[in-house]
């Protein structure tokens, strides 16, 4: 199973060129024009209106500002400081201190505004890196052209187009072109195009296409590997998803949602449906996998009966927990198993039950026909027992603790296998006609031996 990230690079690349474009627009058409190819000079306060219409003249893209305070929009080389705007600011080159804008703040505009065609030849393929070392706040949209070591909050947007250490909040959206080493929070959707070391929260999606490190929280959480001191991903940090649908290609560390898919998972999963899958390769244990359903390893029906039920049919699902170490002794299995019971003709107050059982399942670990040829197990198990045909709104639970064991038959019956198990049970408040061992001093709960014989389908 491949898991790919779900968004399209070019798509997001046109989306934020649109998105500029248009704050831009709003904010900067006042200032249409190029800056005059003079010296660039540093000014320690700029007091202005618009571009254009403050205390550093008609070309205020020459200067570095110490602080910038304008009534609607600023422009300049850098800030140091502090910049406050009305509606927007705008720097074309690395700037640090407090930006704060009742619309946007823009880092790493044209670098080339100002330059001379020969200027410009000069300087054609050398990379413009602009940063920011300090603090964006804005009503709508930060923008960052390359690295952000620091902070951005928006009520909207913030993007950075390299990487970013720091934090991220925002309202709708946070984007980071390269890695992270920080937070990202918002309302929508947090975005790392590589690797993730920190905090993703979010109410819909998080998404980091590189290795993750951290925390994950959201509706959906997705990332292309988690890493893991060993195995899959080897390294030295690892990272929680936790979320209605958590997706993951490689695996090592901790999945906890409704639906947990993963590649290559030798972490833990704790789902209501498990999805992985588990190559041969290395040599190191496995997480488990907990769930009502695993899918990628194995799927064994089971019929047998029981001292409470006549009938009982069940799903066995698991996965390996030591396949991949070769010194091992014996096959070691997680496993989850969900069963419906049902009586035909008796009178013993219980006519159906559905429960849910979890715990570990050893086999005998052989060579050819002697692999598996037996197996034993323990589990845990809570069920809910129905007096009648019909359901009803009252819960009559059944705690049980069990261990069996089981042999394969001969090869040409070799995916049968008998078993028998024993089980110590509990229920709060029982309300059935033939088990008298032992009573609470309420006479409400009972507690009992239970036995158990029939096969699974390997």
């Amino acid at each position: 199973m491949k898991v790919v990230s779900p968004f399209d690079t070019s798509k997001m690349e046109k989306f934020w060129l649109i998105i500029r474009l248009i704050t831009l627009l709003l904010i900067t058409g006042p200032y249409a024009y190029t800056q005059s190819n003079l010296a660039y000079k540093t000014s320690a306060i700029q007091l202005g209106i618009v571009p254009g219409l403050s205390t550093n003249g008609v070309n205020p893209g020459e200067y570095y500002n110490l602080i910038s305070i304008n009534l609607f929009t600023g422009y300049g080389r850098s800030t140091r400081y502090l910049e406050l705007n009305g509606l927007g600011g705008f720097n074309t080159h690395s700037s640090s201190g407090i930006h704060i804008s009742g619309l946007a703040n823009f880092i790493g505009g044209n670098g080339q505004v100002g330059k001379t065609d020969v200027e410009k030849e000069k300087i054609e393929g050398i990379e413009f890196t602009p940063e920011l070392h300090g603090f964006q706040l804005s009503g709508l949209f930060n923008y960052v052209g390359y690295n952000t070591i620091g902070s951005q909050i928006s009520l909207g947007f913030n993007s950075t187009k390299n990487y970013l250490l720091g934090a991220q909040i925002g309202g709708i959206l946070n984007s980071v072109g390269s890695f992270t080493s920080g937070a990202q929070i918002a309302l929508g959707v947090n975005l790392t195009k590589q690797s993730m070391s920190g905090t993703q929260a979010s109410l819909l999606f998080n998404t980091s296409g590189g290795r993750h490190s951290g925390f994950q929280l959201s509706a959906i959480n997705h990332t292309g590997e988690i890493g893991n001191p060993k195995g899959p991903a080897e390294g030295t940090g690892t990272a929680v998803q936790l979320g209605l649908i958590n997706i993951c290609g490689n695996m090592g560390g901790l999945q906890v949602g409704l639906i947990n898919i993963g590649d290559r998972v030798g972490g833990t999963q704790v789902g209501l449906i498990n999805f992985f899958k588990n190559e041969k390769v290395g040599n190191f244990s496995d997480g488990p996998a907990y769930g009502l359903l695993n899918f990628g390893y194995f799927i064994h029906p089971r019929i047998y009966v029981s001292d409470l039920f006549l009938s009982n049919f069940s799903i066995n699902t698991g996965k390996p927990l030591n396949s991949r170490v070769s010194e091992a002794k014996r096959h070691v299995y997680s496993y989850n198993e969900v069963a419906y019971s049902r009586n035909y003709g008796t009178n013993n107050g219980m006519i159906w039950g559905l429960s849910y059982r979890t715990g570990i399942i050893s086999y005998y670990k052989g060579i050819g026909p002697e692999n598996r040829k037996n197996y034993y197990s323990i589990s845990g198990e809570v069920g809910h027992i129905n007096p009648n045909l019909d359901t009803d709104n009252i819960l009559n639970l059944r705690y049980a603790l069990h261990l069996e064991t089981g042999f394969r038959l001969p090869p040409k019956l070799n995916s049968i296998y008998p078993f028998i198990g024993v089980s110590f049970n509990y229920m709060p408040t029982y309300f059935g006609n033939f088990i008298e061992v032992s009573k609470s001093p309420t006479n409400e709960s009972r507690i009992w031996p239970g036995l158990s014989i029939g096969v699974m389908l390997y």
